[in-house]
């Protein structure tokens, strides 16, 4: 199995045309390739569509994309290298396991109000970490 790893933070990258329950991985390398070439060409589609809608006299956000424009050509949200062939990379996953950065937090648990050290893995979703209150909140 392959997956598609973001270059400039190390995380496991998840095409944004895919929906959020599918897994990331690819059963071949060439397929993990194929996910990079969708995910620059769904960022392409969106820089197109809204500059046709400036073409038009509309402002930009009339756009229906104008979200994944904004993640490619924002410099103030920090996302524009998701829109970069360059930033992307396929690996296997028993070799990304290797790689895998971990986060190590200090703070306060909202469930008990005391205060834990967790260490969890760069691609773990935020409701998963004790941390959170979201966590707590079951």
């Amino acid at each position: 199995m392959y997956i598609i790893v973001n270059k400039k933070n190390d995380s496991i990258h998840s095409e944004p045309t895919r929906r959020s329950y599918r897994s990331s991985q690819y059963k071949t390398e060439a397929a993990a390739k194929a996910g990079i070439t969708r995910t620059v060409k769904f960022y392409d589609k969106a820089k197109a569509q809204v500059a046709e809608v400036v073409a038009e006299g509309k402002s930009e956000y009339h756009a229906p994309m104008y979200n994944a424009f904004r993640d490619a050509t924002d410099k103030d949200l920090g996302r524009t290298h998701c829109a970069d062939k360059n930033n992307y990379r396929v690996m296997h996953v028993e070799e990304y396991a290797l790689i895998e950065p971990m986060i190590t937090k200090t703070g306060i648990a909202p469930g008990t109000g005391k205060e834990i050290t967790v260490t969890y893995s760069i691609n773990q979703p935020h409701y998963m970490n004790p941390l959170s209150e979201t966590y707590w909140s079951a």
